[in-house]
């Protein structure tokens, strides 16, 4: 019963501590998912810089690689080699399309650019990602991520601003962008299943580690709380023991003192009585005394019956007895009858 209060909040206090923990967990998984699609953005940014300081790339034309035909009025497109081989020059752009395709392949994440005013028709920006590269333009925030699920299951959403840059003027010179303007954004996206289960996983462990350690410590408040409450109940009944005992050596100690002086006189004056009758001498003294006394034991006996307070007095030395004469009723006129 004692333990119940503190068994209510410790489970209360548990509960909240797991339901941190999972918070925690969950808090920790989409940090670590922001740090990892940051970090694809700025390597994503960083090949896209060295491939426009070199004016873009030459790779062989393949079925996969082929010319890219938003760069058909660029006269150094296509290349052919001594020996007949032929290359095409990859910008930016189409080295990020690629990247991002063989990217998805592995499994690992997507990305592409996207833009309000797309070269490509493929790059262009969807609701979400529209209202996003309006808040870049605005200036109101620097990146934006969130978890998204839909049919293609739970992912990590991250998009980031591309700023015009001068290696950026020669493709994009005719749609009157500046240096510093922002010319669209990335997006990646991070499948988060496995980082899902793995932070699950450890959340699990660290709740049920939380549950062991919890029910164990609660075992041991519950059983230690009955342990010290036995152990005062014990004690208090000790106490209430020894009072009562003392208050019935008391009482017992004033019934004794108080009774002791009538029945000494009723004794004695029987005594003379029984002298008396034997000599055929009339008693009525005698008789009248017996009777006072017993009226007064009679109201001490009344006392011992009414009493409605605790009260001593000294008797001798430092012997406490009750005090009965506190109880008396002065109005009582068999008590007063002496």
């Amino acid at each position: 019963m004692f333990s119940l209060p503190f068994t209510v909040i410790f489970i209360a206090l548990l509960v909240a501590i797991m339901v941190w923990e999972k918070k925690s967990h969950e808090n920790d998984l989409i940090t670590e998912l922001r740090e990892t699609a940051r970090a694809y953005f700025e390597q994503i940014l960083i090949t896209r810089l060295w491939n426009a300081q070199h004016g873009g790339v030459y790779v062989e034309v393949t079925n996969k690689t082929q010319p890219n035909p938003y760069l058909k009025d660029d006269p150094e497109r296509d290349i052919v080699t001594i020996d007949g081989r032929k290359y095409t020059k990859i910008n930016p752009a189409y080295m990020t399309r690629q990247l991002s395709e063989l990217a998805y392949q592995k499994g690992r994440y997507k990305f592409h650019i996207i833009s309000l005013k797309p070269v490509n028709p493929r790059n262009q920006a969807d609701e979400w990602e529209a209202r996003q590269l309006r808040l870049f333009e605005e200036g109101k925030k620097q990146e934006v991520y969130e978890v998204v699920r839909d049919d293609q299951g739970e992912r990590f959403r991250y998009m980031a601003p591309l700023l015009v840059e001068t290696s950026c003027l020669k493709c994009h010179q005719k749609q009157d962008y500046k240096i510093g303007d922002v010319r669209g954004g990335i997006t990646v996206n991070i499948p988060i299943e496995v980082q899902r289960s793995t932070h699950a996983a450890l959340a699990k462990r660290s709740i049920i580690a939380f549950g062991i350690i919890g029910i164990i410590s609660l075992f041991f408040m519950v059983g230690t709380t009955c342990l010290l409450s036995k152990r005062v109940i014990q004690t208090i009944e000790k106490e209430m023991e020894n009072e009562r005992l003392k208050t019935a050596i008391q009482l017992a100690g004033a019934a004794a003192h108080e009774l002791r002086q009538p029945m000494t006189a009723i004794i004695g004056f029987s005594e003379l009585l029984k002298e008396k009758v034997s000599k055929g001498e009339l008693a009525k003294q005698e008789l009248d005394i017996i009777v006072q006394q017993c009226y007064k034991m009679d109201g001490i006996i009344k006392r011992m019956l009414n009493i409605t307070k605790y009260k001593t007095k000294t008797y001798s030395g430092d012997i406490e007895i009750f005090d009965l004469e506190g109880q008396a009723d002065r109005t009582d006129p068999d008590i007063n009858k002496k």
